[in-house]
């Protein structure tokens, strides 16, 4: 089963040289056939987002299936998320977050995935997670009350479990987090940070939402399970917050959720095809004879 996706990426000025220039060039070559969606955050010091942003447009202007959004005061990441959806034209959005990198062979095993839920990380991580547009029209938006980064994540998980639908995992080869700190983060005037990369404001928002075991007694009343990774928590949401707003018409979700993005096959779109599934060829007969090494004489393929 191939999944017809489109790819989005969040990003800001501190990871332009170091993580976004080199994703954008292997992504660009690995998914030309492929609509790619890029939202570039914004920063409290506007002389350094100005030039930022005639940077990052000059070099992002080279590619022709990319469109972007730019911003130039900081934004939640939820509502960078949401957009990417928005902008979407597939019926599945495939984020990033910007200090990912891809592997040759990552094409060939996104597009050989069976069995694929509605949404979905990967590798254990919210890094990198795949949604569908009708997940957004069951569950909603990503809360854009998160005003800086991090836990909301943990918000949408606790929304899928009150609905009874499961947040699904798949690994997948080709694929690297680097976890990189948020050095001179855009939301540092709004919140100290917590973890070293994460909004403070965001966990106290997190914790004024719902009640979660991990935090203290939750209500019997209302209250269910949420498990992420090996984690189990009892919540319920706090009935006294004001609820969240629709942030924006499920009408402007395109309907394009059963169809196919029309892939734009050509010279570049085979070669890239072509490259990921050698190299994920290669990799599974560099294991086989590794494993056929070590049986038969003790031997290390590195060694």
């Amino acid at each position: 089963m191939s999944i017809e996706c489109s790819i989005g990426v969040v990003t800001y000025f501190g990871r332009f040289e170091s993580y976004f220039k080199p994703l954008i060039k292997k992504l660009s070559f690995l998914f030309p056939d492929y609509d790619i969606n890029v939202w570039i955050n914004g920063h409290h010091d506007t002389v350094k987002q100005v030039k930022y942003l005639r940077e990052v447009t000059a070099f992002l202007r080279n590619y022709c299936n990319i469109r972007y959004v730019t911003n130039l005061e900081h934004q939640p990441l939820a509502r960078g998320w949401n957009w990417l959806i928005l902008m979407s034209r597939c019926g599945h959005v495939l984020i990033f977050n910007d200090d990912v990198s891809v592997d040759w062979e990552f094409r060939h095993r996104l597009e050989h995935l069976h069995r694929a839920p509605k949404i979905f990380t990967l590798n254990n991580s919210w890094s990198h997670f795949v949604i569908s547009k009708k997940i957004v029209r069951a569950v909603g938006w990503f809360d854009e009350r998160f005003l800086g980064i991090g836990d909301e994540d943990g918000d949408y998980m606790c929304r899928l479990a009150m609905q009874g639908i499961p947040l699904g995992n798949i690994a997948i080869h080709g694929l690297h987090n680097f976890m990189a700190p948020q050095d001179d983060a855009g939301w540092a005037p709004l919140s100290g940070a917590i973890h070293g990369k994460y909004s403070r404001i965001n966990r106290e928002f997190l914790m004024k939402k719902w009640w979660r075991s991990d935090y203290g007694l939750v209500p019997k009343k209302g209250s269910f399970k949420v498990r992420y990774h090996e984690a189990e928590w009892d919540v319920a949401l706090n009935t006294d917050l004001e609820g969240m707003p629709e942030y924006y018409p499920l009408e402007c979700l395109q309907a394009s959720e059963n169809g196919k993005p029309g892939r734009r096959y050509s010279v570049a779109t085979l070669l890239a095809q072509t490259c990921s599934w050698a190299h994920s060829l290669y990799w599974r007969l560099r294991l086989t004879a590794g494993g056929w090494l070590r049986r038969f004489f003790g031997l290390r393929w590195d060694e």
